[in-house]
């Protein structure tokens, strides 16, 4: 049955004040859009803006079927849901976590930084798999005391040219300066939507495939 549906049956006493559905709406969204990690974001919201790399992006694990279902009755209620924008399709090489929370990452000259592993903490790198276009990489560091951070890096800027072409990335990890020894590990979830940007600039609009290399794994990644 549909919130329509429902609310045909239950009256319009059953509605609640628009501060509420909304109240509840900026909490639902504030929970999808956390993060603390550029690798963390990736998930557009489509119906949230008129412009197509305007809508609101989520976390890549974050299930936005609850803000949804509040923006549907927000929207029936006729409620202010203040989603505006302006109505256009900048480029964008990617996904960012902005001040803590999942924003676009608007084009800016490149579409991957030109940064180097070397020139961060100390990270090992285990097991890497793709899901599509989502590279998923296990990383264990030092730490335990303050937030860490991971940012794929190009170093090269270029493809390797063979059959299929080759990118090599590695990750920047910023250890906020943590003095702790605890023996970390986590499971990085990375977008390579700027790596396939890259590829389209390249050498057109695809279908493509390319061999990703990085910590030692080399993957064949198809899109």
């Amino acid at each position: 049955m549909t919130l329509l549906s429902i609310l045909a049956c239950v009256g319009t006493s059953a509605l609640r004040p628009c501060e509420d559905v909304l109240a509840d709406l900026d909490a639902a969204r504030a929970d999808i859009q956390s993060c603390t990690t550029h690798a963390e974001c990736g998930q557009p919201l489509p119906g949230t803006s008129c412009g197509c790399t305007r809508d609101l992006v989520a976390r890549l694990d974050a299930d936005p079927s609850s803000f949804y279902a509040l923006l549907d009755q927000a929207e029936l209620q006729e409620c202010d849901v203040g989603f505006d924008s302006v109505c256009d399709c900048p480029e964008a090489y990617g996904f960012q976590c902005d001040a803590g929370t999942c924003a676009w990452d608007y084009a800016s000259g490149t579409y991957l930084p030109d940064c180097r592993a070397e020139s961060g903490a100390t990270t090992e790198i285990g097991a890497a798999t793709l899901d599509g276009d989502t590279l998923s990489v296990e990383v264990s560091y030092g730490g335990g005391c303050e937030a860490h951070t991971f940012t794929l890096c190009w170093p090269d800027q270029s493809f390797a040219e063979s059959s299929p072409v080759q990118a090599t990335l590695e990750l920047y990890h910023d250890d906020g300066g943590d003095m702790c020894d605890a023996w970390m590990s986590e499971t990085l979830l990375i977008s390579l939507i700027p790596l396939k940007q890259a590829w389209e600039a390249a050498y057109g609009p695809g279908p493509g495939t390319t061999i990703v290399h990085i910590g030692g794994n080399s993957l064949t990644w198809s899109f």
